[in-house]
């Protein structure tokens, strides 16, 4: 059943709704599951392609007006305002130039507006938003599994399993980026979760994220969690650590299969398809191509998948069938080296900025830089996984975690002094 003209008629009734009722919370779990739907591959389901732009839409007013009357602004859109100028020019050199403006559009209003939303959900409700927002995404998790037991044939792909997201990398870096987004909750309040809400929610994570098979999010895990213990010893131990990791890369690589297969994780992995990433090394060489003819500056967001579906064909007949799976070339494809550049300089500022309140910022950016190697995630604002970022990155910047203050608010949520420890 195809569901889109009703949908697009009562979802901004809904929207208006909540807002006038001040129901910010729900509107921004509404916002979240929305963008999980924009993910499935179900027909049923292809409203929420619309529907996101017009929730970002409505999220940035309500945001906007709530914003005048508030002194503290995440200010994360700062670190980027080169890189949108930069994006904005672009444009014009984008053969769909029309729909090259609503993307580049669509990240500048979710950089400048979701995550000051966000704040102020948290202003409203405390510690209930992350509450809310970690069984939120639990309850999603194990209803894909349930489902997975019923019906199969809807949360699996090509004999993979993918929840309810589009496809099992998807689920695979859902997964990660929750176990980010919940181990910075955990860090710095210890008492926010019951030990066995804890050993629930990572239990199903961990179990979705192995089942799925998505071995750039568990290595990404698994790197982070690796690249916290030391950094969480000593900073410069940890700095060093990734130094060495970064010069044993191409040992490590020559010997990745025999490695995994002595570990007995041979099928998680699917060893069979290391040597050519699924595919991703011939999306690789396709787009380092491109980017010669456009080097210095891009063609504009949404470049990338112009090229692809353009010679969908010819990849598909050398085995890549997707996008480029590389953030990095994504970007360098859309905006050019000089666009990448200022994209890195921002986001590495941010985490930097975010590292004075929290230990825990530099390890995640590890991760997230190794992720993007092999998933085009961040290139995008519409879609279950840069929101996930924005939460961690968003808790980072609103409460300083070695003074156990929020910051520079008038209203300050009230602070459970058992939940700080």
């Amino acid at each position: 059943m195809y569901l889109g003209p009703i949908v697009y008629a009562i979802i901004p009734l809904m929207l208006l709704l909540l807002a006038k009722k001040g129901m910010h919370l729900e509107l921004l779990l509404g916002f979240f599951f929305i963008l999980i739907l924009s993910d499935s591959r179900l027909p049923s389901l292809q409203f929420a392609v619309t529907v996101k732009n017009i929730y970002l839409l409505f999220i940035a007013l309500v945001t906007f007006n709530e914003m005048r009357n508030q002194s503290t602004i995440i200010p994360f859109y700062k670190y980027f305002i080169a890189f949108f100028c930069v994006a904005i020019v672009t444009i014009l050199f984008n053969p769909d130039m029309s729909l090259s403006f609503q993307k580049t559009l669509s990240y500048i209003l979710f950089f400048i507006f979701v995550p000051n939303y966000i704040f102020i959900v948290f202003k409203k409700y405390g510690f209930m938003l992350f509450k809310s927002l970690v069984y939120f995404i639990g309850l999603l998790l194990i209803l894909g599994l349930v489902l997975n037991i019923t019906n199969p044939e809807i949360t699996n792909l090509v004999g993979r399993f993918r929840g309810l997201l589009g496809n099992p990398n998807g689920l695979g870096l859902f997964t990660f980026l929750f176990i980010l987004l919940f181990f910075t909750l955990n860090e710095h309040f210890p008492n926010l979760f019951s030990r066995n809400e804890k050993i629930v929610i990572y239990g199903i994570s961990f179990f979705c994220l192995l089942k799925c098979g998505a071995r750039a999010s568990l290595i990404s895990t698994v790197l982070f969690l690796f690249f916290y213990r030391f950094y969480k010893m000593s900073p410069i131990v940890g700095v060093v650590i990734f130094i060495i990791v970064l010069l044993l890369y191409q040992l490590i690589s020559d010997n990745l299969v025999n490695i995994i297969v002595s570990l007995g994780l041979g099928e998680q992995f699917r060893v069979e398809t290391l040597e050519t990433g699924s595919g991703r090394v011939i999306a690789w060489k396709f787009a380092w191509d491109e980017i010669q003819h456009n080097f210095f500056f891009g063609k504009g967001f949404s470049y990338n998948e112009y090229l692809f579906r353009k010679n969908y064909d010819y990849l598909s007949r050398l085995g890549h069938e997707g996008m480029a799976h590389n953030s990095y070339l994504t970007i360098w494809l859309d905006t050019g080296f000089v666009g990448l550049l200022l994209f890195l300089v921002g986001l590495v500022s941010i985490f930097l900025k975010a590292a004075k309140r929290s230990r825990l910022s530099i390890p995640v950016l590890y991760a997230v830089l190794f992720s993007n190697y092999y998933e085009s995630w961040i290139t995008a604002s519409l879609n279950p996984f840069t929101i996930q970022l924005v939460f961690i990155l968003t808790i980072i910047f609103i409460y300083d975690f070695k003074t156990n203050v929020v910051i520079d608010l008038n209203e300050t949520p009230k602070i459970d002094e058992a939940i700080l420890n």
